[in-house]
């Protein structure tokens, strides 16, 4: 796939910056002669500022206008696939969070990068969709369903290691007596945290008002050790630890799919999970999607709504007359897009990422680990997936690609990056080296950095198990995504899309 093909896909819709990385870094003065490019939508306030001096465009009209072209808001576009609508995405891609990014003969995730095998007790709705869009099929003898794509799913022998403090072992958390004791007081909810989350038995509601800190401590001892690795997968999937988000997402992390006694299939394509987006993008009405359009304000009027849009790339302004709203689109935004609507969400944390894409000039035939786990250095690392564990057909290069998960009040740091990114992509090659036990620097041929200011919400006690959509029947807006009360996860977001578009859908 060329980059002009990808760029739908793949890039932000306001201009990369681009680092020269030539500069000695490390007491070896080694020099790094390699570009760095930067994707961030940081330039969204000074679009907002110009704009209103931009010239006014034709009017549209549709019956129904999804604000957000990430999976929740596709996943609306595909329930709505026959009906009268229009999509509008900032960004000149559509995936939201699940993007990627390609260079040369290399294609790699920049967002949420994989799933599992899904359980058959899952909403039915995502289940169906994904099966008409030919990704998911049943397993023959298992009670779940199973992913079609065989070749991208990842070797369970090649699946994950964690380095903590010098040492290797094959999970995060380290074996003993505590895990023991652990996995003892999970392991009846195994079967019982479904997604989405609202299938979730009420019997069960009440562990979303205690942080799974709380819970924990109320049932175990647990040594500092064992509370890092547990807050490690926290950060990872959560956002945050396990002192700051619910007991109910804790607990659905561990127990949403039967891994205590099964290894359930791990799927990975090389774009991870912008896969998803393109198979949903593919059946839908092309000249409906409006990419490069940034939503900037909706009112209510007797007809509905009326929609003020910009046109980034064309330097314009227009309007929208729309009858219904589906509003996909990052809630904390509400607050001067629809004040109406803001309340609802004003209590919704976000937790920062960036992602670090270190494209190396060859690749290897070692045996390598798809996620590379750290629990040692710096809090906010992740670690790291290596593409040599994935399937990748007629490539000569790989692609290890590096996660930072950033407390909420580092976001404004960001705003810095592009003289952060140099010392941020230094400390990623050394904290990779050390993980590798092998020298990459002069392997590297361009590095690319994505940062999402709000890339996820931050599960606390009583986020989840919300309803922003109980007066839509009045309101005729319809919110999803998963920053309207749901965990941070592929399926999530597109039941969110799904049910919203129903819900309208009912309105007539």
């Amino acid at each position: 796939m060329n980059r002009r093909d990808f760029m739908k896909f793949g890039a932000l819709s306001l201009s990369p910056i681009l680092v020269k990385y030539l500069n000695d870094w490390t007491t070896e003065t080694a020099e790094n002669n390699f570009d760095i490019e930067i994707l961030s939508d940081a330039g969204v306030g000074h679009v907002l500022w110009e704009s209103k001096d931009y010239a006014w465009g034709e009017n549209l009209t549709t019956q129904c206008l999804i604000v957000g072209g990430g999976i929740a808001g596709l996943s609306a576009a595909y329930q709505l696939r026959s009906e009268d609508f229009l999509l509008c995405e900032l960004s000149d891609y559509l995936g939201g969070s699940s993007s990627a990014n390609a260079h040369k003969d290399q294609y790699f995730a920049q967002g949420a990068h994989y799933d599992l095998a899904y359980p058959a007790y899952y909403g039915k709705e995502v289940l169906k969709m994904l099966y008409d869009l030919n990704v998911i099929d049943r397993h023959p003898t298992k009670e779940e369903w199973v992913f079609v794509d065989k070749h991208y799913l990842i070797a369970s022998e090649r699946e994950s290691i964690t380095y903590d403090k010098g040492t290797f072992r094959k999970d995060v958390l380290p074996e003993g007596k505590m895990k023991q004791q652990f996995e003892a007081l999970l392991r009846p909810f195994v079967g019982k945290m479904p997604m989405p989350t609202t299938l979730i038995d009420p019997a069960f509601h009440d562990l979303n008002t205690l942080t799974f800190r709380a819970f924990l401590e109320q049932k175990l001892t647990l040594d500092a050790n064992f509370i890092a690795a547990i807050d490690y997968g926290m950060i990872d999937d959560w956002g945050a630890t396990s002192s700051m988000i619910s007991a109910l997402a804790g607990i659905h992390y561990y127990t949403c799919r039967p891994y205590f006694d099964e290894n359930p299939e791990l799927f990975s394509p090389p774009q991870g999970n912008a896969y998803f987006a393109q198979k949903i993008i593919s059946q839908l009405p092309q000249e409906r999607l409006l990419a490069n359009r940034l939503v900037r304000a909706i009112e209510k009027n007797e007809q509905g709504f009326e929609v003020t849009v910009i046109d980034v790339k064309k330097k314009q302004q227009f309007k929208i007359q729309t009858t219904k709203i589906v509003y996909a689109a990052h809630k904390h935004a509400l607050k001067y897009i629809y004040p109406t609507g803001y309340d609802l969400f004003k209590n919704n944390q976000y937790a920062p990422w960036v992602v670090i894409n270190i494209v190396l000039n060859q690749n290897t035939l070692e045996k390598v680990y798809w996620q590379n786990e750290c629990l040692s250095g710096n809090p906010n690392f992740m670690g790291f997936v290596d593409s040599a564990a994935q399937f990748q057909s007629l490539t000569t290069r790989r692609t290890l690609t590096a996660y930072y998960c950033l407390e909420p009040k580092l976001r404004n740091d960001l705003l810095e990056i592009d003289q952060k990114a140099p010392a941020l992509v230094e400390q990623t090659i050394e904290a990779i080296e050390e993980i590798l036990k092998q020298p990459i620097r002069k392997k590297i041929e361009k590095v690319y950095l994505k940062v999402m200011g709000h890339a996820m919400p931050i599960p606390q006690p009583n986020f989840l198990l919300q309803n922003p959509n109980a007066r839509t029947q009045q309101t005729g807006i319809a919110y999803a995504g998963v920053d309207s009360g749901r965990l941070p996860l592929f399926f999530e977001a597109a039941d969110s899309g799904l049910q919203a578009a129903r819900l309208l859908q009912k309105l007539g």
